[in-house]
C-alpha cells in the first residue's frame, strides 16, 4: 500500500512539475560555438576569466565576446541562428540563456559595434527579443539583418530578410524587407525607412561620424544617459525584491515537499505539489520579466563603462568645465553600475538555486520510483 501511495505521489510530481522534461537551469550546458574567428577576439567568462577565442570554442551564457582592431568572429547557437561580430565591438550572452526556461532561445546585448544575425525561422507566435542594445529590443520570427550600436547608445536596425520587431520608449514598431530605422537615447524611434543597399552599407565609417559628434553632444547627452539608467536601475531593484520572494516561496514549497514525503504524509504532499505548480508558474513569469529587465539595464551598463574608458582617454578632447561636468556624471552612473552588480548577482543566484532545488526534487522523485520498482 505504501509502495502504490509513493508511486502515486512521484507521478503527481512529475506530472505537474517536471512535464517539459528539459534540464533545470543548467548553464555548464553550451549554448553555441565559435565557428571562426580573424584577429584578436576574446570571451570573458561570467567569472571574469578571460580567454582567446578560437574555432570550435564553445560559448555559454554570461560568456561576453569582444573584437579589437581589425577582429571578427563568426559565431553560432546550437538551434541554428548565425551570427557575425565585426571589429571593435562588444556582445553578451544572457545568463539565463537556459534550455529550462518557457522562452530559451539565446538573447544577446549589443553593447558596442556592428553584428549581423541570420535567424533561424519560428514556426508561429509572437516575436521573441533576440537582441538588446542601449536603447532598443529586437524581436524576430526568422529573419536576416544588421544590428549597429555607436558609443553614443544611437542603434540602427536594417532588415534584409523577413521582418523584425523593434521596441523602444515603450513602443513596437514592425519592419519589413528593405527597411531600416535609428533610435536614439531618450528619444522616439522614427518610422522606417527606405535601408541603405548592401553595397554602401559602411557601419564603420557611422560609427566615426557618431564619435566625432559625441565630442561635441556628449556634455549634453551625459545628464540624459544617467537619468536614464538611474531610472531603470531603480526600478529594476524594486521589481527584483519580488523575484527574489517568488523564489523563497517556491524554495519552501519544495523542502515542505521533501518533508512530507520523508514522514509519507500522502495528502499533504499531494496538497503541496498543486500549490507549487501554481507558485512555480508564477515565478517561471517573474523570471521572464526580470530577464528582459535585466537585459536592458545591463547593456546600458556595460556601454557606459566603454563612455568612461573612451573619456579618460580623450581628456584633452574637452574642455575643463565639460570635463568636469561629464565626470559628475559618469561617476554617478558608475555607482548605480555597482549596485545593478549586486543586484542582479544577489537575484539570478537566488534563482539558480531554486531551480537547482527543483532539479533535486525532480532527481529524488526518478530515483524513488526505480529503487521501488
Amino acid at each position: 500500500m505504501k509502495y502504490r501511495l509513493l508511486c502515486v505521489l512521484a507521478g503527481m510530481i512529475a506530472l505537474f512539475v517536471f512535464a517539459d522534461k528539459r534540464p533545470v537551469m543548467a548553464n555548464d550546458i553550451p549554448i553555441g560555438e565559435i565557428n571562426e574567428t580573424r584577429g584578436p577576439v576574446t570571451i570573458v567568462k561570467e567569472d571574469g576569466r578571460e580567454i582567446r577565442a578560437e574555432k570550435g570554442s564553445f560559448v555559454f551564457p554570461g560568456d561576453q565576446i569582444t573584437t579589437g582592431k581589425g577582429g571578427m568572429v563568426w559565431f553560432s547557437f546550437q538551434n541554428g541562428d548565425r551570427f557575425r561580430l565585426y571589429e571593435e565591438a562588444q556582445v553578451s550572452l544572457d545568463e539565463l540563456s537556459s534550455p529550462e526556461m518557457d522562452d530559451h532561445r539565446p538573447v544577446m546585448r549589443l553593447v558596442l559595434g556592428y553584428l549581423w544575425s541570420k535567424i533561424k525561422k519560428l514556426r508561429a507566435g509572437p516575436a521573441r527579443a533576440v537582441i538588446h542594445t542601449p536603447t532598443a529590443i529586437i524581436g524576430i520570427r526568422g529573419t536576416e539583418f544588421d544590428t549597429v550600436v555607436s558609443l553614443d547608445a544611437t542603434s540602427v536596425i536594417t532588415v534584409d530578410e523577413g521582418t523584425v520587431e523593434v521596441e523602444a520608449q515603450e513602443e513596437k514598431t514592425v519592419m519589413g524587407e528593405g527597411k531600416m530605422m535609428q533610435v536614439e537615447v531618450d528619444k522616439k524611434a522614427g518610422p522606417p525607412v527606405e535601408a541603405v543597399a548592401k553595397d554602401k552599407r559602411d557601419w564603420q565609417e557611422w560609427r566615426r561620424k557618431r564619435i566625432r559628434m559625441l565630442f561635441k553632444n556628449l556634455p549634453q547627452k551625459a545628464p540624459k544617459f544617467r537619468r536614464r539608467f538611474e531610472k531603470g536601475v531603480n526600478r529594476f531593484s524594486r521589481f527584483t525584491a519580488r523575484v527574489r520572494e517568488n523564489s523563497r516561496r517556491v524554495s519552501a514549497k519544495v523542502e515542505k515537499i521533501r518533508q512530507a514525503r520523508i514522514h509519507k504524509d500522502r495528502k499533504q504532499a499531494l496538497q503541496l505539489v498543486k500549490e507549487l505548480k501554481i507558485d512555480l508558474q508564477r515565478f517561471k513569469k517573474k523570471v521572464a520579466m526580470f530577464r528582459k529587465a535585466l537585459n536592458r539595464v545591463r547593456v546600458m551598463g556595460k556601454l557606459s563603462h566603454r563612455l568612461e574608458m573612451f573619456v579618460a582617454n580623450n581628456m584633452a578632447r574637452f574642455s575643463e568645465r565639460d570635463y568636469a561636468a561629464i565626470g559628475l556624471h559618469l561617476s554617478a552612473i558608475s555607482g548605480k553600475r555597482d549596485q545593478l552588480r549586486t543586484t542582479a548577482r544577489d537575484t539570478i543566484m537566488s534563482i539558480k538555486k531554486t531551480f537547482r532545488e527543483l532539479r533535486q526534487l525532480r532527481d529524488e522523485t526518478r530515483r524513488g520510483r526505480r529503487i521501488k520498482t
